[in-house]
């Protein structure tokens, strides 16, 4: 999978949802997405970046997405958040 990121400009939020993190990521389809937020959620270092108000609403942090991704991407390394 070729996964490219999209940066949007002129764009100030901190919080989207799968819509937005699906354009900022061309290559990215729903299905994996899916699975990276349910490990998002299981994962006591990456939980805060994964809200849930409703059971069919969801927001993503973009900065905590972006370092689960780069966690990822090393090999689950002992990164940790800011």
């Amino acid at each position: 999978m070729r996964i490219k990121y999209s940066p949007v400009s002129d764009s100030d939020a901190e919080w989207g949802n799968k819509d937005a993190i699906l354009s900022r990521y061309d290559g990215l389809n729903k299905y994996t997405l899916n699975r990276w937020l349910c490990e998002m959620r299981d994962n006591k270092l990456w939980r805060d970046g994964v809200l849930n108000p409703t059971h069919k609403l969801v927001f993503i942090n973009f900065e905590i997405f972006d370092d689960f991704l780069y966690w990822k991407t090393h090999g689950y390394s002992k990164l940790r958040r800011k």
